[in-house]
């Protein structure tokens, strides 16, 4: 079952519960006469459109087992901000209003309810989870795609690989099971689910039209590892993607877009200048209490990669002291002595990235896309990281895929793996997925996780 479909049902559950919680809670807090579904239509529909999105936000929706960690946390915080929500408005559009008592037993039975749910989901996906059996097709090296299948998919079974005998194959835990073209009898014997193709697989003469064969009459998929992988991870794998793959694969298209482009220019300019006119309060706390702390400039410049490799400057609250790189240019560590007390406050909440709202306005970045980098590193990554230049065919972004999916990286495999989401977001661009990224950036801020 694909992520959106998954996505689908676990919110129609949610909704369940939410209108569960108020059919119960009803016959204590309103008149017998009335009823939900007809006499609170519109208070019913904007709580559950609330607490839809208050979920999503915060990650409530466990579509992979780094999701499934601190599931409960992550729904109590979602209910009660959710609460919050409906609560403040509906004492605003009294229309709207519920009785304050169905109110407050709308919250407890809907937090036990989607809790409980997501609570079942997990053990039983654990236990009762459909385990795929794949070969895999063509020559290695497999290493990153068996290490791509047990962190994303632990259950799946890889069965062996198929390959030409001239073709040298390295080292690996798995069985050798015959030829390209037996890969029906092979299949079928293995009661395989998957057939995936290796970057390098040959497809000539008659391979195709045996796999071909294989996927329409035997029922067993075939697929390329980088489009599995892509779609088990949602990261574009660098080490097994070429450039046929990238020339002939679907998106990467921003740049043939004018009117996309236009679009995304225009809200990125009227949402950053809002966000400053209602935030300045925010900005001039944090202004001030930098600058109380130690002695220095309040906003930190730093020359960063843009668009098509051109360099901008890029505004920051400084955060650490004013001879943080007086031995040159370092990644941030973990606990890094150089970062000051309100610096380590302003990481955390991410509030020492809010002047590159002013970045927005100039043109030099977008809200949404891969963060932007030094020239000192990203002529170090680009030596060693396949297609590390592609992240530059898009404005970098105050926020990204990437930092909403994956911690603060600091080293080169870190930069590899965020580099995968960026391409991820370049190849899916479009003003929903940037909406999308918009709302987990809120859920990262609520539960920090690697910020330096």
């Amino acid at each position: 079952m694909n992520r959106l479909a998954l996505l689908i049902i676990f919110a129609v559950l949610d909704l369940g519960c939410i209108l569960l919680a108020l059919t119960l809670g009803s016959p204590l807090t309103i008149a017998q006469e009335l009823s939900i579904p007809f006499d609170y239509k519109g208070a019913s529909f904007f709580t559950c459109l609330i607490f839809i999105l208050s979920y999503y936000t915060l990650d409530c929706y466990p579509l992979s087992r780094r999701q499934e960690r601190d599931i409960v946390p992550r729904v109590i915080v979602g209910t009660l901000i959710a609460s919050v929500l409906t609560g403040f408005s509906f004492y605003i559009l009294e229309i709207w209003r519920f009785p304050r008592l169905l109110y407050v037993i709308q919250f407890g039975l809907t937090l036990v309810f989607t809790a409980f749910w997501r609570i079942v989901y997990i053990k039983l996906h654990s236990r009762l989870a459909y385990r795929d059996r794949i070969i895999l097709s063509g020559p290695g090296p497999y290493e990153n795609v068996l290490e791509y299948i047990s962190d994303n998919l632990p259950e799946a079974d890889v069965l062996g690989y198929v390959t030409e005998d001239n073709y040298p194959v390295e080292e690996v835990d798995l069985p050798y099971l015959g030829q390209p073209e037996n890969i029906i009898t092979i299949g079928t014997s293995k009661k395989a689910d998957i057939v995936l193709l290796m970057p390098d697989v040959d497809l000539e003469g008659s391979a195709a039209s045996t796999l071909l064969k294989t996927r329409l009459e035997y029922g067993i998929q075939v697929e390329a590892s980088s489009s599995f992988i892509e779609r088990l991870t949602q990261r574009v794998p660098v080490e097994e993607i070429r450039d046929s793959w990238l020339l002939m694969e679907y998106g990467f298209s921003l740049n043939s877009q004018r009117m996309m482009r236009r679009i995304k220019r225009v809200i990125d300019w009227g949402v950053s200048l809002g966000m400053l006119l209602v935030i300045s309060p925010l900005l001039l706390i944090t202004a001030l209490a930098v600058r109380v702390e130690s002695p220095g400039p309040v906003i930190y410049r730093q020359k960063r990669v843009g668009l098509m490799g051109k360099e901008f400057t890029l505004y920051k609250f400084r955060s650490m002291g004013t001879d943080a790189e007086k031995n040159g240019a370092q990644w941030a560590q973990e606990n890094d002595p150089r970062v000051t007390r309100i610096g380590r406050i302003i990481r955390k909440l991410r509030i020492d990235e809010l002047p590159q709202l002013v970045n927005v306005l100039k043109g030099d970045m977008s809200l949404v896309g891969p963060r932007p980098e030094r020239m000192e590193f990203v002529s170090q990554l680009e030596k060693k990281i396949p297609y590390y230049y592609l992240r530059h065919t898009v404005k970098p972004g105050i926020t990204g895929w990437a930092q909403v999916s994956y911690p603060y990286g600091a080293s080169e495999e870190d930069a590899r793996i965020k580099l995968e989401y960026d391409l991820y977001y370049v190849k899916k661009m479009s003003l929903m997925f940037d909406l999308m990224i918009f709302l987990k950036t809120v859920g990262v801020v609520l539960f920090p996780s690697g910020a330096r």
